[in-house]
């Protein structure tokens, strides 16, 4: 009987500290602090050597407290849920009064007995819906007997602990939140407030609110498609600067636990209107793993911060954008002075490069290089941009668009621009630019730039217009029957660096439609003339670069070339320079055709309106009896020459002095034995025999003759066309010539 009355008085000594424990631990705030009250009393009152409370998260289990020394028991920790034995988390296990089943397989069982406690119990902490939250283990070093029935006890204890700490969780979540309340109230956007500042003030909320070693925020950067750290980071670590997300589409290959809790690091995305701006990332939280209430109070401040952050973004851009619109206001001053101080393009492509700080290429009309700025830090060269814009060439000049983007190696941009007065195309203005960087004070600035590169294509195209004027003036003196200021042309050629005492020939181009029917030939004259001038401003400045020489200009509507003997005499020149002008007519205008008669050489300042009658004659033959060949020279004309105008009186003198006059002139005029006998020859036909006979020379003395006639006519006097032209010859000379 005194033994049951003793027990019962132990059970009500042991139900009224646990139910005074329990009523106080309801009173604090933190989970920490009721743990470790929890803890300081039952030891206190129970002298255990050894007790922890086991907290079970995201089915893994963690050493939340303890006090006393259990190392190899505690080394096991955390642990997954699924290793233990399942009555720890269901029942009360006593060492004294239990005996379990496969208790080796439990490295919590198994480490209390490796402890070498004589005498452990377990309590296990359950809510009232039987949802476990872990479970106590309490450790004795000596043997203390247990009092029968005080499982009950504890089991009910358990729960008031599960209620305890759920109560505390919950306050602390909630102090967690007003704090974070309070840091926004502080930390309200007004207008002035940094993006740095509002980054520093948010990691630091978000690591010590989730007791995170790290914190930091990655802003995402469209136009670079990349996530870039935005300083400061709370802890003092170093994360990678920048995380490229061309291509992908999800941030879990680079964030895993991506608003995931139980493990040691945790993302939270930061968007504004279904927009992501960023993430906020925590890592290596101090004790245990990142639960769902972190992952809550970061859910709470990432939705509130995101708003900041991106109104803060938006007031630096829009401060960014004016201070940018009012320096390109500058920059428009300076651009202008460029054209007044500077006559080509070269200052305003360095202008334009630095002030929009790319690389910067100017162009022609016809696409051809005027000058260019390139950058350091650009990965395509001028070489590549040049190569890419040779592949466009065609769509470039056929397009009406002012402005075309072209993609090279798949990600680099060029941006073309036309610079356009009216109509007419000036050229083109490049910039190898993101086209995604091509904001709206951008573009406001590049209109102002090529209205700028505009005047100076006009200023140029003024100055030459003004040298071709004197070049026509010049022209229109030197091909003339009679010259009248031989001075004056002499100071002409002069300015224009030509040296007209050197050879010269010239040829006549002939541009003519060719239409295979009516639907073809859909253009007006004005409208064919404009190509003719196109097609031929092309070939002048392509050849001009080739051969720079050559002296291009027109005159009584024919389009005409002057040519060094220098450059004609390489071999098969015309050839060379008839097929390239001809690929270029081709590629201009598929229904074109370009035909070029061809003079003898100049060498005398009298000898050029002769030449030209020479080519001028020589192209209308050529176009209406060997169309096909596409190119002539007088010398290969022949009677042409005299049959086909013989109402003109030049063609007589320039059908003598091409077949006559160098043997006419050899001896300076005193001797024409080689003159006489060429006529002999071709009177008998070619025969050797009686053309000696008839000279009154040895066949040997005849034989010397003709080599010496044929190197000095330089043609072949034994071919059928060209002794025919030469009879002609001898006959017009007689009929002409009052000294015959």
């Amino acid at each position: 009987m005194m033994d049951v009355q003793k027990n019962k008085h132990i059970m009500d000594k042991i139900d009224g500290h646990l139910r005074k424990t329990a009523r106080r631990m309801v009173q604090f705030d933190t989970l920490d602090e009721t743990l470790h009250y929890l803890i300081d009393s039952f030891h206190q009152q129970y002298a255990c050597d050894y007790m922890s409370i086991i907290y079970l998260e995201n089915d893994m289990l963690r050493l939340k407290a303890n006090k006393g020394d259990a190392a190899r028991f505690e080394a096991d920790f955390p642990l997954n849920a699924k290793r233990c034995h399942p009555r720890l988390l269901l029942e009360p296990i006593s060492s004294l009064f239990d005996v379990l089943d496969n208790k080796e397989q439990c490295p919590i069982l198994t480490g209390l007995e490796e402890e070498r406690f004589q005498t452990w119990f377990t309590i296990p902490i359950r809510l009232e819906e039987d949802s476990s939250l872990g479970f106590c283990v309490i450790g004795f070093r000596s043997f203390v007997p247990l009092v029968i029935g005080a499982e009950k006890l504890f089991e009910e204890y358990g729960k008031d602990i599960a209620t305890s700490l759920q109560l505390a969780q919950q306050r602390e979540n909630e102090n967690k939140k007003i704090e974070g309340l309070a840091w926004l109230k502080e930390n309200n956007y007004l207008g002035g407030s940094s993006i740095e500042q509002i980054v520093e003030n948010i990691v630091e909320r978000a690591g010590k609110g989730t007791n995170a070693k790290e914190a930091f925020v990655y802003l995402y950067d469209e136009h670079t498609n990349n996530l870039l750290l935005q300083p400061p980071s709370y802890g003092g670590t170093k994360p990678p600067r920048k995380i490229d997300m061309l291509d992908v589409y999800d941030l879990k290959p680079f964030f895993p636990y991506l608003e995931k809790s139980g493990a040691s690091e945790m993302t939270i995305p930061l968007m504004v209107n279904l927009k992501l701006i960023g993430v906020l990332h925590v890592n290596e939280k101090l004790q245990g793993y990142f639960t769902n209430e972190d992952l809550e109070l970061l859910q709470f401040l990432a939705s509130h911060v995101s708003t900041l952050i991106e109104n803060a973004r938006l007031y630096m851009s829009e401060v960014d954008r004016q201070n940018r619109l009012q320096t390109y206001m500058q920059h428009q001053q300076e651009l202008v002075k460029q054209t007044i101080d500077d006559e080509g393009f070269a200052g305003i492509s360095n202008f334009l490069s630095d002030m929009i700080n790319c690389s910067v290429v100017m162009l022609d009309r016809f696409l051809h290089l005027t000058s260019h700025k390139f950058k350091e830090h650009d990965e395509m060269r001028m070489e590549d941009v040049l190569d890419l814009i040779g592949r466009e060439k065609k769509a470039i000049l056929k397009a009406g668009q002012v402005e075309q983007w072209f993609t090279a190696d798949g990600h680099l941009e060029l941006g073309l621009w036309r610079v356009a007065s009216g109509s007419d195309t000036l050229g083109y203005l490049g910039l190898l630019i993101p086209k995604s960087h091509m904001d709206i004070v951008l573009r406001m600035s590049l209109n102002h730039a090529l209205n700028v590169c505009a005047v100076q294509f006009i200023k140029q195209k003024l100055v030459l217009d003004v040298r071709e004027q004197v070049r026509d003036s010049f022209f229109n003196q030197l091909f003339v029957e009679k010259i009248q200021d031989r001075k004056k042309i002499l100071e002409y050629t002069n300015l224009l660096n030509w040296n007209i005492n050197e050879p010269h020939c010239i040829g006549l181009f002939s541009f003519e439609f060719d239409f295979k029917s009516n639907e073809e030939h859909n253009t007006n004259l004005l409208e064919e003339d404009a190509k003719k001038t196109w097609v031929w401003e092309r070939i002048r400045d392509y050849m001009t670069r080739m051969y720079p020489g050559i002296i291009f200009t027109r005159k009584d509507g024919y389009y005409m070339v002057i040519v060094p003997k220098e450059i004609f005499a390489a071999n098969e020149f015309w050839k060379r320079f008839y097929e390239r002008v001809k690929k270029m007519v081709s590629s201009e205008e598929q229904h074109l055709s370009v035909h070029i008669g061809i003079s003898q050489e100049a060498n005398q300042i009298e000898d050029y309106y002769l030449c030209y009658k020479q080519a001028q004659k020589t192209l209308v033959i050529l176009y209406s009896r060997f169309a096909e060949k596409g190119y002539m020279r007088f010398d290969e004309l022949g009677s042409y020459t005299v049959l086909y105008h013989l109402g003109d009186p030049m063609v007589v003198p320039l059908f003598l002095k091409t077949y006559l006059n160098p043997l006419l002139e050899y001896g300076n005029g005193k001797n024409r034995d080689l003159f006489d006998t060429l006529r002999v020859y071709l009177q008998t036909n070619g025969n050797i025999k009686d053309a000696a006979n008839l000279l009154f020379i040895h066949r040997s003395s005849l034989k010397y003759r003709l080599e010496r006639i044929r190197e000095i006519v330089g043609i072949n006097i034994d071919h059928a066309e060209q002794r025919f032209n030469l009879m002609l010859a001898y006959k017009l000379y007689d009929l002409f010539n009052e000294e015959s």
